[in-house]
């Protein structure tokens, strides 16, 4: 028998306990379904069966015993109900155990009800199912406010991969967010490759773009490349962040390396663990290094796996042990707090030069203004001077004209410009 009282309470401790959980998948591999599943943060069943929806999904669906085990092992905080996406229809007027079904309406052939349930406790009709603190399911009204179990099994170009893990690794595009392939979307052939990846805000991210690209030539050079492509190269600057970029990293393959460098460097003459910094200015109070490492004969940071996990290590710039580079665009030129970049993509600024700025931010008629004040001054200059020698990161850019050092071009442009900005 269940107390209202006792699922009140469970309910909101959903509700305040819960948060969204990155998605995992059951692999094939491991004799899954290669489906991917998330916890989500909570809400009513039927916000949570719409949301889920529009997210390129739905609520989790289960068509075994070993589904259910491997769904059951990701549910955290012990105690705590959870929606599936099973239902009643019609909703009313049914037995308790009749006309049950699932959201996608695959067969109902797989039960794992609590004993006693479906029950319509002391006749409230009852008509959607969550799990229980035993790890069994029960059914339940649909307004309580609950974390709900997603699940994402679409392949829309039928290459046998589900849409969602292509999505998330960027072999196939989705610029718009929405983990549906933009080419199914279009109608266009899918061609996997490598695309594009936000780091969404809506799932604790920063908005940013991420993307893998093959090493050009040292670490210098690949900077130079991921300059000229609007971005930098990655600064994974905390963990949440690191371990989003984690998935870029690829996995060994015979004797291929995947060593990828990415923005951090240590200041000249430093010893092992000290002097790090990340070329975007983040704060330096976070890293991730193998055991064994830095050990000072370096100065240019990667990411690798070694064994099972993704790690950091130092290298020397033009180290041969690396394949790869990560990019990451977080410009936001016209400050309307979207990511350049993603507007590009999605065709809402234009980049006819294909360089990664949008066109409306590329023509600056004061470079010299630092500051933004509306006038080239002792300011500016003195901020200049101050950076000289160095990348110019800081509370204002002192890299005027994006070299990666502050030097004669920057001061050229500051007196080059002195007085008043033409309005």
């Amino acid at each position: 028998m269940k107390n209202l009282i006792l699922s009140s309470v469970l309910v909101l401790i959903a509700s305040s306990a819960a948060q969204a959980q990155e998605a995992v998948q059951w692999r094939i591999e491991e004799g899954g379904n290669g489906h991917w599943y998330k916890i989500d943060t909570a809400r009513t069943w039927l916000d949570a069966r719409d949301f889920a929806v529009a997210r390129g999904g739905h609520l989790v669906t289960l068509s075994s015993q070993q589904e259910w085990n491997f769904v059951r092992a990701q549910l955290p905080l012990s105690g705590q109900p959870y929606w599936l996406g099973m239902y009643q229809d019609p909703p009313t007027g049914l037995p308790p155990a009749a006309g049950w079904r699932w959201v996608t309406s695959e067969p109902f052939s797989f039960t794992a009800w609590a004993p006693g349930e479906p029950n319509d406790w002391q006749g409230y009709q009852q008509w959607v199912g969550q799990t229980t603190a035993s790890g069994q399911w029960d059914d339940t009204t649909p307004n309580g406010v609950m974390s709900p179990v997603f699940e994402w099994d679409a392949d829309c170009n039928n290459d046998g991969i589900v849409d969602y893990g292509q999505c998330r690794d960027g072999t196939l595009p989705d610029y718009n967010g929405n983990n549906v392939p933009d080419c199914c979307e279009s109608g266009t052939p899918c061609v996997v490759g490598n695309y594009p990846v936000q780091w969404r805000v809506a799932e604790g991210g920063n908005g940013h773009w991420y993307k893998i690209r093959p090493k050009v030539g040292d670490w210098h050079a690949c900077r130079s490349a991921a300059l000229a492509a609007g971005a930098d190269l990655a600064s994974p600057s905390t963990s949440a962040e690191n371990l989003f970029v984690e998935r870029f990293v690829p996995s060994p393959s015979g004797s291929s390396l995947n060593r990828v460098f990415i923005g951090g460097r240590q200041a000249p003459g430093s010893s092992p663990t000290v002097g790090w910094y990340w070329i975007d200015g983040s704060d330096w109070d976070y890293t991730d290094w193998q055991f064994n490492q830095p050990n000072g004969n370096e100065g240019y940071l990667a990411v690798f796996v070694y064994g099972a996990t993704v790690v950091w290590g130092d290298y020397v710039a033009d180290s041969i042990d690396l394949c790869c580079f990560l990019v990451e665009w977080s410009a936001d030129c016209n400050n309307d707090g979207v990511v350049d970049h993603g507007q590009i993509l999605q065709g809402q600024l234009v980049d006819a030069d294909a360089n990664g700025v949008p066109d409306v931010c590329e023509v600056d008629p004061c470079p010299g203004d630092i500051t933004n004040g509306g006038t080239v001054d002792a300011t500016d200059l003195s901020i200049v001077l101050a950076a000289w020698g160095t990348t110019g990161q800081g509370e204002f850019q002192a890299d005027i004209d994006g070299s990666g050092l502050v030097d004669g071009g920057d001061l050229a442009l500051v007196l080059g410009g002195w007085g008043p900005c033409p309005q």
